[in-house]
């Protein structure tokens, strides 16, 4: 006759006399499976990590630090640094270039038994490693140190593919860094030239003037006007090399490129409005001696006055620059600190034995209880034909690929 089926078939206690009555299968099962994982760890390749630490340097101006040098006066601001950033530092780590390169040096086809440049650059992202430390620790704070860890099993090659590393990005960083302030140069010469052949030309056209009609008294008022030209026109030429720097380095629609666009266009409206003005004073001046009553000579001779004032104002403020410029050219800064040199590992980083070990005996465990409550199912359900035992019969069933 059939016995009803229980719905709790195994409880607490028929869960323990299970155990019990399959301990040898249990015993078996762990020893078996956690003998199997200390042998894989044990023939699991060793591998040992390198580490080292740079530090980006203080981003200074391509232009500064050096007010009042030469003709007193402040650093013009280019707006644009010549240190790299640390965000481009870790771009150059990770770039595909230098991992080709990594690879080449140290012959990487050979040690990873690959030829496919694709697999090899897989497996050196996985061994390889490049964490940023912020102030704080997280947000948009700047980035302080770089921490570069390379994993190999080697641990000499290790130190060396890390040292090669460090190298090639201090490497990258100083030519970039020197070609920055070789096209910042480049901008503030060709300006400052510009300069010296319009002050040179302003001076002939006054002095060729002055041999005909003589010297011309310009009054207070219309000096003091010039002066402040002169400033004006000083600080467009600064905006105006300032705007040619951040074009090279930015977006024509970058907020900073924008910005200075403007600024430059609102200071130029202002230069003709006051140059408009200082010739208006000139035309309702009285004559000026000694040559005033002829018609439109005073105009003329304030106009060359003003030209030869406001280009020696333009090489006050040009030539300090171009002169400190030119000397940062000739000083290689380094544009990388390194805190903590690539060490050699003397311990390895994995396989971690016990962790291994130690998950082979849980998973032996866990496996040996369902194998456990699954035979007591199935010897229990062959006594009493319970409806789990029909449902296990069922599955082994559908399971089955053999003709029905």
């Amino acid at each position: 006759m059939e016995k009803p089926a229980n719905n709790n078939e195994i409880n607490l206690l028929d869960a323990i006399e299970a155990l019990t009555r399959y301990k040898k299968v249990i015993v078996a099962l762990v020893f078996s499976i956690t003998l199997i994982s200390l042998g894989v760890s044990l023939i699991w390749p060793q591998t040992f990590r390198s580490t080292s630490i740079v530090m980006p340097p203080v981003q200074q101006q391509s232009i500064g630090g050096l007010p009042g040098v030469l003709g007193g006066m402040l650093p013009m601001n280019l707006g644009g640094s010549t240190q790299v950033n640390p965000e481009i530092m870790i771009t150059i780590l990770n770039s595909r270039s230098l991992r080709v390169e990594l690879i080449e040096a140290f012959n990487l086809f050979d040690v990873y038994g690959s030829e496919v440049v694709e697999e090899l650059l897989m497996k050196l992202n996985e061994a390889i490693k490049v964490e940023e430390r912020r102030e704080g620790g997280f947000g948009f704070n700047p980035i302080v140190s770089i921490q570069i860890s390379v994993l190999d099993g080697d641990p000499e090659r290790a130190q060396q593919m890390n040292a090669f590393l460090v190298q090639r990005l201090e490497e990258t960083i100083n030519e970039l860094n020197q070609a920055n302030k070789e096209e910042q140069f480049t901008i503030l010469e060709e300006r400052y030239l510009r300069n010296l052949s319009e002050l040179e030309e302003a001076e002939l056209r006054l002095k060729e003037f002055q041999e005909t009609y003589g010297i011309i008294e310009v009054e207070e008022q219309a000096r003091a006007i010039v002066g402040n030209l002169a400033a004006l026109k000083s600080d467009i030429v600064s905006t105006e090399v300032q705007l040619r720097v951040l074009e090279q380095s930015f977006d024509q629609n970058n907020a900073a490129v924008v910005r200075v666009r403007r600024t430059l266009a609102e200071m130029n409206r202002q230069y003709e409005r006051l140059s408009q003005r200082s010739e208006n004073i000139i035309h309702n001046s009285g004559p000026l001696h000694p040559v005033g009553d002829i018609p439109g000579l005073a105009l003329e001779y304030y106009r060359l006055f003003r030209d030869v004032t406001i280009q020696n104002r333009i090489l006050e403020t040009i030539y300090p620059q171009y002169d400190i410029q030119k000397l940062q050219l000739r000083v290689n800064r380094r544009g990388l600190q390194v805190l903590s040199e690539p060490h050699l590992p003397t311990y390895k980083d994995g396989p971690r034995r016990a962790f291994i070990v130690l998950g082979g005996m849980v998973f032996s465990i866990f496996l040996s209880f369902l194998i456990v409550f699954y035979l007591n199912t199935v010897e229990n359900g062959k006594k009493t034909n319970s409806e789990n035992y029909r449902k296990i019969n069922q599955i082994k069933s559908n399971l089955s690929f053999r003709s029905k």
